[in-house]
């Protein structure tokens, strides 16, 4: 048997889950301490792009994966690179960083993976999430009329 063929058996869920448990957190921990940078624009972009490329292919017709589960994992495992990496600080202009809760920085980024996928995926998006963004995009747009 290839190995090729074991990776083609296992649902992409147990892939990731062997991934996070190899990532020693010790050695996490050592690093962000040593030497914390924050999170810039282009960092955002990155991960945003990786978690929007993850719904959009777990959460793809044949695949195991619906797309509220995909949400979830993409979205936590760009909070917990925020946390990790960069010591949970995200730098908003040329010289503030700020440090970011984590459960707002989750909600904030699902709501971004959301807007993104339905984008590059609108299929994949169900219709009751679909309209749970447009609503709350609504409120942000009024809210920033302020």
């Amino acid at each position: 048997m290839h190995i090729s063929s074991i990776f083609r058996r296992l649902p992409i869920q147990f892939l990731f889950l062997a991934i996070l448990i190899s990532i020693n957190p010790k050695l996490s921990e050592v690093k962000a301490s040593t030497n914390i940078i924050p999170a810039n624009e282009e960092d955002l972009d990155l991960y945003r792009s990786m978690g929007i490329t993850y719904i959009c292919t777990t959460s793809a017709k044949g695949n195991d994966l619906d797309f509220e589960k995909s949400l979830v994992v993409a979205a936590n495992l760009f909070s917990t690179v925020i946390q990790q990496k960069h010591g949970g600080y995200i730098k908003e202009s040329k010289k503030k960083k700020q440090k970011v809760d984590p459960k707002l920085l989750q909600n904030n980024v699902a709501f971004q993976l959301v807007g993104g996928a339905l984008s590059y995926c609108p299929d994949n998006v169900p219709k009751v999430m679909e309209q749970e963004f447009r609503n709350q995009y609504k409120k942000i747009q009024e809210f920033n009329k302020k």
